[in-house]
């Protein structure tokens, strides 16, 4: 019995950010030796460098992985990685959605010939659109289990005739699983019905445990810090709201009897000249050590006084699903602030402020508090 997972994105190298949560996916299903087939974009073209199983030669032999290449245009973002789906289509223009296409035909055929090659048994899918739409197109025979994450329901909302697409998903799809009680309302105002439910994540309990001093002091000495360390993870995008984590910063450092702060971003993309920039501009000491492997996210936990998703809901109504770094800093006992808005604004265990509001964030980054409730 193989189950065949259909994606955008899955890490192409172990400890890559990118579609990680699609990873511990796969190793909840491919717990007792099952069999699991990933299906996830690639590169054009499949670079020879990526080495066998689709890059992944490190997991265990009853997982494949299977990549559909994706056309990059010179000078370009590709559609996946790098800046991100949502925000390439958000953009729009002939290339993005040329991209789209071919994608969506790559797509079709793979996951139509791996279910009949394994065979596959069902299928989960991970974003609406455009995995889930392509699982059931592609192999309509086969139960379906999908996962909505935010950007597919908010192109949804957007794209023309999204609404009988919403509604054809639910009535073919045989589970829906959302991020949020928001995304799930979201989905069901356009399919005029709700369906599914909310996926369980991990509630932290009323005292986490705290972060070993010794630990902590060898990770700062290590990492170079000597200031309160501020700390957040994510790829370099409008959503995350990052330049307003800078501001925040700004406006907590003029505060009297404030002392200087450190703020350290795990990630890369298109904001990073912007927001080095507006440090400077502000007198923020700003780090930017890049992405960095999902193995050694821990060390700059432990070695941070707070960890802050300062993430926006966009003009065109996106919000962000439930980032995976945020539920990690929960887990790992270091206290969290982050924006009330989409998945976040459901967590429980976290210290919630207005997005947006850089004011209301610089408050929060004072001296530790006890953890509220959002």
């Amino acid at each position: 019995m193989t189950t065949g997972v259909v994606t955008t994105s899955f890490p192409r190298w172990p400890g890559d950010f990118a579609g990680c949560f699609v990873e511990d996916d796969v190793g909840t299903l491919s717990a007792g030796r099952a069999c699991v087939e990933v299906v996830a974009a690639g590169q054009w073209p499949i670079r020879a460098d990526l080495g066998t199983n689709g890059g992944r030669p490190d997991l265990e032999p009853q997982t494949r992985v299977f990549r559909v290449p994706v056309p990059t245009v010179p000078g370009r973002a590709g559609l996946f990685y790098e800046v991100g789906a949502p925000e390439v289509l958000e953009r729009g223009g002939v290339t993005a959605w040329a991209q789209s296409f071919f994608f969506w035909a790559g797509l079709c055929r793979l996951i139509r010939a791996r279910a009949q090659a394994a065979p596959w048994t069902r299928i989960s899918a991970h974003w609406l659109v455009p995995c889930a739409l392509a699982a059931r197109a592609a192999a309509p025979h086969l139960p379906v289990t999908a996962y909505a994450h935010s950007g597919d329901v908010a192109l949804l909302e957007r794209f023309p005739g999204g609404d009988a697409l919403a509604r054809r998903l639910s009535h073919e799809l045989d589970e829906v699983i959302f991020v949020s009680d928001d995304l799930r309302h979201r989905f069901g105002r356009l399919a005029g019905r709700l369906i599914g439910r909310v996926a369980e994540h991990p509630c932290p309990s009323a005292q986490p445990p705290p972060i070993d001093p010794i630990q902590r002091q060898i990770a700062r000495a290590n990492l170079g810090l000597t200031r309160r360390a501020i700390l957040s993870v994510g790829r370099l995008v409008p959503i995350k709201g990052f330049d307003v984590l800078v501001r925040a910063a700004a406006l907590a450092e003029a505060a009297p009897g404030h002392g200087r702060l450190t703020v350290i971003i795990l990630g890369d993309g298109p904001e990073r000249s912007r927001l080095q920039d507006a440090a400077r501009r502000l007198n923020v000491d700003l780090r930017l050590p890049g992405f960095v492997p999902r193995g050694d996210v821990g060390r700059w936990m432990a070695a941070a006084d707070v960890y802050v998703q300062p993430s926006l809901r966009l003009p065109s109504g996106r919000t962000e699903g439930l980032p995976t770094a945020t539920l990690e800093a929960l887990a790992a006992g270091l206290r969290v602030v982050a924006s009330h808005t989409g998945g976040l604004g459901e967590l429980r265990g976290v210290d919630a402020v207005a997005p947006g509001n850089a004011a209301a964030l610089a408050k929060k980054l004072g001296p530790m508090r006890a953890v509220t409730t959002a």
